[in-house]
């Protein structure tokens, strides 16, 4: 999630419904610039090179969000639509083990790097980046203690749900995001990997 507010106004965004190194382009309704979620900027049109700051945002389960905040308000499922929103549309590509716009070479895993469909959280503090791999957070306890440079970081991971979300030493929820490693790996190829006992 982001921050609306460039130069003194609210943009509202759309699905652009484009992709850039497999990953989407959201557009503002305003000027129709361009804007690619991971590099958190406009890429095309009059906004090019304005940033978003991002905000803290948790991608969880229902069940999860419900027992830590019983007082949520949820939207409506009655669109107007038959759909059942209780599917992923997602889940089959997610299972497919390989990214949708693949050349064949991304399904190898070299130099001991993560397959391409592994979900990572990312973590971009201070200049750094760097991907906690899923499968070795479910190794860990659910609470962890990490660093970015000289920042101390607390990276927070529920098993079940299988979600997570870090921390400043305070407390205080840093941004990060939940994708895929090729997604993450495609804008920061020199990104650093979570290794227990090599922070």
């Amino acid at each position: 999630m982001y921050d609306p507010h460039i130069d003194g106004r609210t943009l509202t965004f759309g699905v652009s419904g484009k992709l850039y190194k497999s990953n989407l382009l959201m557009f503002d309704r305003q000027t129709d610039s361009l804007w690619s979620q991971l590099l958190q900027q406009a890429i095309t049109g009059p906004l090019t090179g304005k940033k978003l700051v991002m905000v803290p945002s948790e991608h969880t389960t229902w069940e999860l969000w419900r027992g830590q905040h019983p007082d949520t308000v949820v939207l409506s499922p009655e669109t107007g639509f038959k759909r059942d929103y209780g599917l992923n549309p997602y889940e089959q590509y997610r299972e497919g083990g390989a990214p949708m716009f693949s050349s064949g070479k991304s399904n190898s895993r070299p130099s001991g790097k993560l397959k391409p469909m592994e979900r990572v959280l990312g973590l971009e503090l201070n200049n750094v980046k760097k991907a906690y791999p899923f499968p070795v957070l479910k190794k860990m306890g659910s609470d962890f203690e990490d660093r970015l440079g000289s920042t101390a970081v607390v990276v927070h991971f529920d098993k079940k749900s299988e979600s997570g979300f870090v921390t400043d030493k305070a407390g205080n929820v840093v941004p990060s995001v939940v994708l895929f490693w090729f997604a993450w790996t495609g804008f920061y190829p020199n990104t650093l990997i979570f290794v227990p006992n090599k922070q």
